[in-house]
């Protein structure tokens, strides 16, 4: 037995002793060394990363690369820390940037990868995307095929197709119709929403990228999705309020809710469909405009979702209940916008194209400061029905309108507009929005890239300063609606 152990004890040390005469291929490390001109860089989103490493080592020929970005927000799993995305594969990186937009420094990492050993050198650096979208004019042009949104920031830079940009998979249908921004003073902060035929998107407020469906924002979807218009009028209204194939449904900022409910009862057996506009105040509450039934209908205000008709009306400027027209629009007025003296409603005959102006006093009653506060036919306004906006200034009893290539001015007092600016033959005004005693208006002149922006600024009578623009913005396709978004 010991023999054996013997045995077995020298051959275990003869066989560590054997020469291993196996045929091995080394390779020397090709040690690699990478360095910036900085360990920390900023880039706005959208515009272009430009970064060229310094290389050295013994090969620096045979690697290929990355550039990863760490902790890139995964909507797929709200709960983790982020995904990977490799944003190049270029040695030097040049690649227009598309990522969210945030506060924070991302790790961003630089990978080289020796294509004969695998082995990978890594370099970190950090990268913060910021945005120039925060606040600034958003431009929805139709493109032809598609429609895109275009942008000008508060330091006049153009930023043009941040839509497509942004969401190479997601085309905006060439039936988008309107932008729309709105602070909902709720939970849900700032709204930006582009509506189509059929539906509409909820744009991220710092990257324009789509965070969601428009039908996304209601407890239950609608039975049909079209959507026209989204506002919140009033301090005294929870809102903001959204229309919906001709239905109200109403967001209670107030106690924090972030979806849209149903929609609002009918007062009646006559049902309704409103006009997409809502004027609001301490008397009734959100007030609305039944097509449907040419009347006006109120909400009561608080919590409310249901809609009631006005009381019998005779004695005031018009019958609430009584307006065989078509509205077109209806604004603030005079006062301060979230809490104006009265609002601004444009009706059209059915039948032909005269329009008539009417005052609702939202803060008003049935008897002593009426609600129906005025009504008159505008005169001496040629082609006033077809003004693609209109545009009332909250300090003097005007309003501005648009048709082809003239802009008027219409005298609430005088009863009568006139022609204060007009464009080039064949350029016309396709859209416009009034802020900060600035008219910043669209042009169209049918030919490819034809479309500009304008700035006209208004002096205290209400003409064009120095009648001209401030500024000019040229190279659009058309422009069909513009809003400034808020930050």
């Amino acid at each position: 037995m010991k023999r054996l152990l013997y045995i077995l004890i020298m051959a275990t040390v003869l066989n560590s002793c054997y020469k291993d005469k196996g045929n091995y291929n080394y390779n020397a490390i090709n040690d690699i060394v990478a360095s910036f001109i900085a360990d920390t860089f900023r880039v706005n989103r959208l515009d272009t990363l430009h970064i060229i490493p310094k290389l050295s080592g013994p090969d620096t020929n045979r690697l290929k690369f990355e550039w990863r970005v760490v902790g890139v927000e995964d909507p797929a799993e709200p709960l983790s820390s982020g995904k990977i995305v490799t944003i190049s594969t270029d040695r030097s990186i040049r690649e227009q940037i598309t990522l969210q937009a945030g506060t924070y420094y991302h790790p961003f990492d630089f990978v080289a990868i020796d294509t004969v050993t695998d082995v990978k050198y890594f370099k970190r650096l950090y990268l913060q995307i910021t945005t120039e979208l925060q606040s600034g004019w958003m431009l929805l042009e139709h493109t032809g095929i598609n429609a895109d949104l275009s942008f000008i920031t508060p330091g006049d830079k153009v930023i043009r197709n941040v839509y497509s940009a942004g969401n190479p998979e997601k085309p905006l249908p060439a039936t988008a119709r309107d932008v729309i921004s709105v602070a909902t003073g709720s939970l849900l902060g700032t709204l930006n929403l582009v509506y189509f035929d059929g539906g509409g998107y909820v744009l991220d407020n710092t990257s324009l990228q789509v965070a969601g469906d428009y039908e996304d924002m209601f407890y239950a979807r609608p039975p049909v999705v079209d959507p026209y218009n989204m506002h919140k009028p009033s301090l005294f209204q929870y809102g903001p309020f959204t229309f919906n194939n001709g239905k109200v449904y109403a967001l209670n900022g107030t106690f924090t809710s972030l979806l849209f409910g149903t929609a609002y009862t009918q007062p009646d057996n006559k049902g309704y469909s409103v006009a997409p506009f809502v004027a609001g105040g301490l008397g009734y509450g959100a007030i609305f405009f039944d097509q449907a039934n040419y009347r006006f209908l109120y909400d009561g205000g608080g919590t409310s979702t249901s809609l009631k008709v006005f009381p019998a009306n005779t004695n005031m400027a018009f019958d609430l209940n009584n307006v065989h027209k078509k509205m077109l629009t209806m604004k603030p007025g005079m006062g301060w916008d979230l809490w104006p003296d009265n609002w601004y409603a444009i009706f059209k005959n059915e039948n032909d194209d005269n329009c008539f102006l009417y005052t609702i006093n939202a803060n008003g009653n049935m008897t002593t400061t009426p609600v129906a506060a005025a009504m008159q036919p505008m005169l001496n306004s040629p082609d006033i029905h077809r003004s693609p906006e209109y545009l009332f200034p909250n300090t003097v009893r005007q309003m501005y309108y648009a048709a082809d290539n003239k802009l008027y001015l219409h005298d609430m007092a005088a009863n009568q507009s006139r022609v204060i600016y007009q464009f080039e033959a064949g350029e016309h005004i396709t859209a416009m929005k009034l802020k900060d005693n600035t008219i910043t208006l669209a042009t169209y002149n049918g030919s490819a890239g034809g479309g500009s922006v304008y700035f006209l600024p208004l002096a205290t009578t209400g003409e064009i300063s120095g009648n001209t623009y401030s500024k000019k913005f040229n190279g659009f396709e058309k422009i069909v609606q513009l809003a400034f978004k808020v930050g």
